[in-house]
């Protein structure tokens, strides 16, 4: 981890780390360049806030997190920077939404009733404290199919047989599922689409039931959902596989589904709001069967998941001219850098490398990425809140995106948000995006050789003047059009902008509340403060520096931390709440248990010995209700290791030795002797 490093009131001129490129194209001297005192250099003032237009602003995409956990971080994202804030699916997920995966096969087209994610309500109250920050809320929505029963159950012509839980939700859309009224059926059952078809009407995406998106019915339906998550206060939409619904321009099977519910949607939004509704569609790879993606540019935002591919390799070997010459890989002539949502991942890239055995790239490397992404005009990049390892629901497990790495580049692209731009390399390893208006000019670069000590810049655009590193807090003169800059951040980004802006402070917190048992230790790293504290029950604040271990020490079962950073005008301050558990002995004790798996699914435990094959415990558990406790009884076993299985209410495990696919959702290995698990972020 880096150390906690102090950003003085006079910058002197060491370096404090050296990730800097120094091949010089101009011919001033070394010398010819200095620190300069901040004191003696007044800032223009500028106040940092989210664009006014969703369409000009950067988005997070809060995934898995429940709505009241994106209530309480919206005070940090703000000040990150983030102007739009994506939510799961709000519909209501398959199998009460026990993994991620069932938020993508909806049961229906309205706001869920029972959801890991919270209620309808909470949505409301999330949407309402967001407008305090001018930070728009969208939703992620799946409209192409529901929910299925099994990828092993299919109709008698093959294709995927729709989930009886359908019909609870869309009992209309479940009646004509196969036989169809004046309108033909609400599902697509051709079972060899060709051209368009093969994408737009495929009848097994997936192994999905693949929703007949022309139907009237199913039109009305998934525009009755937008209008009521608009009435609740959500500002846009994210459109699961969009490409795999037809356009009116299709070739093969046109039909009216986006104007007729999109289209709707944002009069219903500007009527209501008097703003543009902002909604994007996921387009991966092109949009096949013969089309162009201006098909779908022409009425919604799409991603452009190709652009991160030469970022990647072009970070990895420092290669300058590469970042500046990559291109968006769906940019047309209707289809313009506006109307682009690009990204470093997204859920699926993250979760498909994790299932491929592959180590995620590190977050300080995304953040690098992030820079060529962002700090570019038009574009409205989106950042993945990486989940956690087995893709807990209801858990924000990564706050990234909250630090001044990720902070810095989302204020600086709200800040020059409509201005033009200028990239190139300053060297072979120095990247610069120059932003620029009548009224306002700024830079950022990514300096990506390690082993130079300083870079020379020569702007094209930048006005001669004074300008603030809003990463070092140090001061920069531009002169004729140049400047070295010498103080580096370890992270090798700079900003460079007019205001006298310290960095932005942050605490990283090793467990974020919780329950524990006996004693418990939690791991403090401050970054991009000169003063650090906390604070245990309420009592005095202790200094520290770098960072720092807690024990949790209290005489009551609840203990509160709260921790504290400064730097210039910036305050950093949360604090977290923990539980003492207090175990009942003679059990295995599963805390935190989501009462809805005990009472709504069947729940088994595979076992094992260490180095040995496993079995399926069935008949060991019972559930405390009283104390919210799942108690498990191994004393007449030997296994050393174990997990929860969730499968569908009523199902039976026909092989105890043998590992069950039909297994819904799993924890990660839970070691007996440990005694207890917290199952919070199951």
């Amino acid at each position: 981890m880096k150390k906690l490093f102090f950003i003085p009131i006079v910058i002197t001129s060491f370096v404090l780390c050296s990730c800097g490129g120094a091949t010089t194209t101009s011919n001033s001297t070394e010398e010819s360049y200095s620190q300069i005192d901040p004191d003696t250099v007044d800032g223009d003032g500028y106040e940092y806030n989210r664009p006014d237009k969703s369409e000009d602003g950067v988005i997070l995409q809060a995934f898995n997190w429940k709505f009241s956990q994106i209530k309480e971080e919206l005070p940090y994202l703000a000040d990150a920077g983030f102007k739009m804030i994506q939510t799961s699916p709000i519909q209501q997920p398959k199998s009460n939404g026990t993994s991620w995966w069932a938020f993508y096969q909806p049961l229906g087209f309205s706001i869920a009733d029972n959801s890991p994610l919270g209620t309808k309500q909470e949505l409301k109250e999330l949407c309402e404290e967001a407008d305090k920050y001018n930070i728009s809320i969208i939703s992620d929505i799946v409209f192409n199919h529901l929910a299925n029963i099994t990828d092993s159950i299919t109709e008698s012509d093959g294709t995927p047989k729709v989930s009886p839980d359908v019909e609870k939700y869309e009992p209309e859309i479940y009646k004509y599922r196969n036989d169809g009224d004046a309108d033909g059926t609400t599902f697509h059952h051709e079972p060899k689409a060709t051209g368009s078809g093969a994408v737009t009407q495929v009848y097994a995406y997936g192994n999905l039931p693949d929703l007949n998106t022309g139907h009237p019915l199913v039109q009305k339906r998934a525009l009755d959902l937008l209008k009521e998550a608009i009435d609740v206060g959500v500002d846009g939409f994210r459109f699961d596989a969009a490409k795999h619904i037809e356009t009116p321009d299709d070739p093969d099977h046109a039909s009216d589904f986006w104007p007729n519910v999109l289209g709707e949607a944002e009069k219903y939004y500007k009527d209501k709001t008097g703003k543009n509704l902002f909604a994007y569609g996921e387009v991966l790879g092109g949009p096949d069967g013969g089309r162009s993606i201006d098909c779908y540019a022409k009425l919604m935002h799409v991603t452009d998941d190709g652009y991160i591919s030469n970022i990647k390799n072009a970070v990895g070997t420092k290669d300058a001219e590469r970042l500046v010459n990559n291109q968006y890989s769906k940019k047309s002539e209707i289809c313009t850098t506006n109307k682009l949502v690009p990204w470093v991942e997204s859920h699926d890239t993250y979760i498909q490398e994790q299932e491929k055995g592959n180590n995620h790239i590190a977050n300080d490397r995304v953040a690098k990425m992030w820079v060529p992404i962002a700090a570019r005009k038009d574009t409205n990049p989106v950042y993945l809140a990486r989940p956690d390892q087995v893709f807990s629901v209801g858990v924000n497990a990564d706050l990234y995106s909250e630090t001044q790495l990720v902070g810095q580049t989302n204020r600086f692209h709200n800040r020059f948000a409509g201005a033009d731009e200028n990239i190139f390399a300053a060297d072979a390893n120095t990247y610069v995006v120059e932003r620029f208006n009548d009224k306002d000019c700024g830079a950022m670069a990514l300096v990506m050789n390690t082993d130079a000590k300083s870079v020379v810049i020569n702007f094209k655009n930048l006005k001669d003047g004074y300008y603030f590193d809003e990463m070092t807090g140090s001061v920069y003169e531009v002169k004729d059009g140049s400047t070295r800059i010498t103080n580096i951040d370890a992270s090798g980004i700079v900003c460079l902008t007019k205001s006298k802006e310290a960095p932005h402070p942050i605490i990283e917190v090793s467990s974020r509340g919780g329950s524990f048992i006996g004693s418990k230790n939690v791991t403090l790293t401050a970054r991009y403060a000169n003063k650090a504290e906390y604070s245990l029950n309420n009592g005095e604040f202790v200094l520290f520096t770098g960072t720092k271990t807690v024990a949790l020490v209290s005489d009551t079962n609840e203990v509160t931390l709260t921790v504290r950073a400064t730097n210039g005008n910036q305050t950093y301050e949360r604090t977290y709440k923990y539980t003492k558990e207090n175990l009942i002995e003679g059990y295995f004790n599963i805390l935190n248990f989501n009462k809805d798996y005990v009472d709504n699914n069947e729940v088994y435990f595979w076992a094992w010995q260490n180095g040995q094959g496993g079995k399926w415990l069935t008949n060991i558990s019972h559930y405390d209700a009283d104390k919210g406790v799942l108690l498990l009884d191994f004393s007449s076993t030997s296994y050393d290791n174990f997990l929860i299985g969730l499968f569908d209410k009523g199902h039976e495990i026909a092989n105890v030795d043998a590992w069950d696919n039909d297994c819904r959702k799993q924890t990660s290995d839970i070691q007996i002797s440990a005694g207890y698990y917290d199952a919070a972020g199951f």
